[in-house]
This record gives structure tokens, sequence and C-alpha cells, in this order.
């Protein structure tokens, strides 16, 4: 649950900075929430200011617009999941000797549903999909802000690992695997809503067969650029 910090009214003598950082804050934190559960025209700025306990102003002053206020929210919750995903996996890829294609697509794995386990995961996800549906920044900035630095960190860590796996089917691969492990949020709001029939196994299962059918597929693109595809080829047929 999200908590908001006291208002000044109920800290008496504390500095003016501390004061604007806090409400800084709170807004930030309304505003994900206001705008992930109804989305930016439906959320007016005293709507923002009322559940944020912030004088109707405080948007303007801190940051020049809805808009702004929107889009502040937005990246920082990317930040936050984007540093996540990107530690797990350099840490996975600092043990010695080198880890397995499957450790390292676990680890990543593992920091990517783990927002399912708390409240704000679900949320930042459902502000994403109004993102979409709904786009109010520029086309690039997801790209930019997740899917690009992401993508860097687990081409140059699987190609690291299987050094005959071509760059191009690197991002493939990454693209299904991140694909794949998206749609366990899907099911899980399923599952939320009750609809359990339509969901097949627990996240911790779906990441578990993520992973190994990913690792397969990495594995069998890697010899595929080391010229042993089209035997392989041959023997299915």
């Amino acid at each position: 649950m999200t908590t908001h910090a006291t208002p000044h009214a109920l800290v008496p003598g504390l500095p003016l900075v501390e004061v604007g950082a806090l409400t800084r804050e709170r807004l930030l934190d309304t505003a994900e929430r206001l705008f992930a559960e109804r989305g930016f025209a439906s959320t007016s700025v005293r709507d923002l200011t009322a559940a944020a306990e912030c004088n109707l102003a405080a948007v303007n002053y801190h940051f020049g617009g809805k808009a702004n206020l929107y889009r502040e929210a937005f990246l920082r919750g990317l930040t936050v999941l984007r540093e996540q995903r990107i530690a797990a996996l350099s840490e996975a890829m600092a043990h010695r000797p080198a880890p397995r294609v499957e450790k390292v697509l676990h680890a990543f794995a593992t920091a990517f549903v783990a927002p399912l386990d708390g409240s704000r995961g679900p949320l930042l996800f459902q502000l994403w999909m109004r993102e979409l549906l709904d786009p109010q920044l520029p086309p690039e900035t997801f790209a930019a802000e997740m899917i690009l630095p992401i993508r860097r960190a687990l081409v140059g860590a699987l190609r690291s690992l299987e050094p005959t796996l071509p760059e191009r089917e690197a991002v493939l691969c990454i693209q299904s695997f991140i694909a794949q492990l998206s749609n366990v949020f899907h099911l899980q709001r399923f599952a939320q809503a009750g609809a359990t029939s339509t969901v097949p196994a627990t996240p911790t299962e779906h990441v578990r067969h993520i992973v190994t059918f990913t690792a397969a597929g990495i594995q069998a693109a890697a010899g595929a650029g080391h010229g042993t595809g089209r035997v392989r080829k041959k023997e299915v047929r």
C-alpha cells in the first residue's frame, strides 16, 4: 500500500525545503496510483491535490502541470523496475565460474515478476497498459527508458555465455522471453479477478517453464549460428 508523508501542518518547524520534497513525493505517489486506476484524462489536478493532501497550486509549482507530473511519475516507475532487473542480471553474471544460461535467465525472470508479490508492481503494469491504450508520452519514451537498456544488458550477457549466438537471434530470443514474462502479469490479473480456470500455473511455475523454454531456444539459435542449424532441421524432417 502506498503511504503518504505526513502533511506539513502536522510537523511544526519542518524546514520549507523538506516540506517541498515531501509534497513532491506525495504527489508522485498519488499520481502513480490515480493515473493507473483512472487514466490521465479522468484524473484532474483537483483529484491529485486532494488525495495528496496539498494545495491546489502544488502540481504547477512542483511539476509545471499535470502532463509533466504524469511523465515524472511514469519515468520514476520505469527507472525503479529497470534498475532492479539489470542489477539482478549483473549479479548473476558476476558469478565465477561463468553461470549457465538458465541461471542468468532465471535471475532476470525472478526480478521481472517479483513486483507481483507487492502492490506497486501490478499498479505500474496497469499504468503502462493505460499508456499503451491512451498515449500521453512520445512513442520512444518506453523504448529509451526500459526496452533498449534491458535489451542491451541481456544481449551482452547471453552472447558472452553463448559466443556463437548471432546478435539478431539474441534480440529475437529476448523479445520472446520478455513477452512470455509479461504474460505472467496478465494471467495474474485473471487470477485476482477469480478466473482461476484461465491460469494453469503459479508465477513461480510459469517462470520455471519460460526459462527452460527460452534457454533451449537460445542454445538452438547459438548452434545454428555455429553452422549446426541445418543438421538439426534435417533431423526434424
